[in-house]
């Protein structure tokens, strides 16, 4: 009889642990608190509008990428899936009329922030060569580092050991700070401004190399879409997934997982134990605070070196053409007052995709203020205080006119749809502080790559995004591989992953059974 394996949250990085365990011989079944699979990796409807709440872009649409082989091994992408490529990645439009584009090609990028700003013609060359750089740092993602072999470890280490210095250098930088090394206002105020409030160097540096290496692609038909793929395949692997079963504890029997209760009071039984979902959720309700994580305890014990990255949101539904307009737009404002005065809002354009749902003639935009601990502190005291619904209204309201009076040909053509807040994120994905990604990477702050394993407990794995530096849907696969990797080699099961290896293990598997009949 096949070992049983639980997960518990059916978003990407516990579908892709299902996954690679059921092509590994396992019986494997999914308990999801909501009515969807995907997790953060969703979409939703308002007012016969879709709402995209996830991908921006994705690292591995490039086939030269090592996150590229694992997408298709899980058919979160798949040989007919259409990917948009956008060129600029990011517009920056000042009030004084002047703009910064992000290009994706890195020549017209450098040509751009030379035209912006030749008196930094200086930095501005150390910063291009800093992205080609880092165009080439990939970290491992075939298996965990502690179960490769000699020689898996010194090919690591002969491509990746000068990289490293370079990694370290700037990973002790702050964006901000490594702005000021710059004359030009704008330029400044982009590194700033491009990632969340305290990010170091180097998490910028990593991203827009991605994005310049055409690796920064967009699935058509947006998170939703992916999520379904990744879960139609989990069924076709014979995986099983129970929607509105929350999870209430883990049982643990002699310091073994042996299963779980779910909210309702049912106990589910299980040789393993895989929690997705949030580690800090986890740890704190599911294993009830008995079992500890030294690096995690630290982060969540030091907000300001290990802070989240949060946003607040207003879904607007627009019936003006928008197909000139940047698929990516920074808006600096007049400052909008939440936790603190906020300068920019970035206004996502969901129009370059025909595939989701919108009205004849509209679209959805989507207006992000990107904020961190105190975003949600703030909003937390008005949901506790009985404030909370008027404040999005009042701040739904603010931002709409904002953007009418920055953009003129938009009034009397939106109409708000949904409002997003660090609490809705908290709500539906029980995550620290409203968070959608692991902790922010500042400069004080030490890398983190959790692997998983909780010393004293038996049958049992973490996984997903909160136990990987920064977080995101590479780091949810990744984790969600190297869950199902070390409960191969602990069972001392042959771990599957391509399709063709699949395909494979099930002729082996039948050959056996034949002899074994004989």
């Amino acid at each position: 009889m096949n070992k049983k394996v639980l997960i518990i949250g059916g978003g990407v990085s516990g579908m892709t642990t299902g996954i690679y365990l059921l092509k590994s011989g396992y019986d494997v079944e999914i308990l999801e608190k909501n009515l969807m699979p995907g997790g953060a990796c969703v979409g939703w409807e308002r007012k016969g509008c879709y709402i995209d709440g996830c991908i921006h872009w994705l690292a591995g649409t490039n086939p030269d990428s090592p996150y590229y082989k694992m997408w298709h091994e899980i058919h979160a992408l798949e040989a007919d899936t259409d990917l948009y490529f956008q060129d600029d990645f990011s517009v920056f439009d000042f009030p004084d009329g002047k703009r910064l584009t992000v290009w994706a090609d890195i020549k017209k990028f450098r040509k751009e922030l030379l035209e912006l700003a030749p008196e930094d013609k200086k930095e501005i060359n150390r910063f291009i060569r800093l992205i080609k750089r880092f165009r080439s740092i990939e970290g491992p993602v075939s298996k965990p580092v502690d179960m490769m072999g000699p020689l898996q470890l010194l090919k690591i280490a002969a491509t990746m050991g000068g990289d490293l210095f370079w990694v370290k250098k700037y990973g002790g930088v702050d964006c901000a700070e490594y702005g000021e090394r710059f004359g030009s206002e704008y330029l400044r105020y982009f590194f700033r401004s491009y990632m969340a409030p305290g990010y170091n160097l180097m998490s910028m540096l990593y991203m827009l190399a991605h994005v310049m290496n055409k690796d920064g692609g967009i699935p058509i038909g947006g998170s939703q879409a992916m999520s379904d793929r990744i879960y139609k395949y989990y069924l076709e692997l014979g995986g099983g997934m129970r929607f509105g079963s929350e999870v209430g504890k883990v049982r643990i029997t002699n310091n073994r997982a042996v299963g779980v209760e779910l909210k309702n009071g049912k106990f589910v039984p299980a040789d393993w134990v895989v929690s997705s979902a949030a580690a800090e959720h986890c740890l704190k309700d599911l294993l009830g605070g008995q079992w500890r994580v030294r690096k995690l305890d630290e982060r969540y014990a030091d907000r300001k070196t290990y802070p989240i990255y949060t946003m607040t949101i207003a879904a607007l539904k627009c019936t003006a053409d928008v197909s000139s307009f940047p698929l990516g737009l920074h808006a600096v404002v007049e400052p909008l007052k939440m936790d603190k005065e906020y300068e920019g809002i970035a206004l996502r354009n969901y129009s370059y995709d025909k595939t989701m749902k919108a009205p004849v003639g509209c679209c959805v935009l989507q207006a992000q203020i990107v904020g961190d601990d105190d975003m949600y502190y703030w909003w937390k005291e008005r949901k506790d205080n009985g404030t909370y619904r008027a404040e999005k209204d009042r701040i739904a309201r603010e931002i709409l006119t904002k953007i009418v009076a920055r953009y003129p040909e938009l009034d009397g053509k939106l109409e708000i749809i949904d409002m997003i807040t660090p609490c809705t994120y908290e709500r539906y994905l029980n995550t620290r502080h409203g968070s959608f990604q692991g902790f922010v990477h500042t400069k004080n702050g030490k890398a983190l790559m959790q692997n998983g394993i909780i010393k004293g407990l038996d049958g049992f794995v973490l996984s997903g995004q909160c136990i990987f530096q920064s977080g995101g849907l590479p780091p949810a696969v990744i984790t969600g591989k190297f869950a199902a990797q070390r409960i191969c080699k602990a069972d001392r099961t042959m771990f599957v992953s391509s399709d063709a290896a699949l395909v494979l293990a099930k002729a082996l598997k039948r050959k056996r059974n034949r002899k074994a009949i004989l």
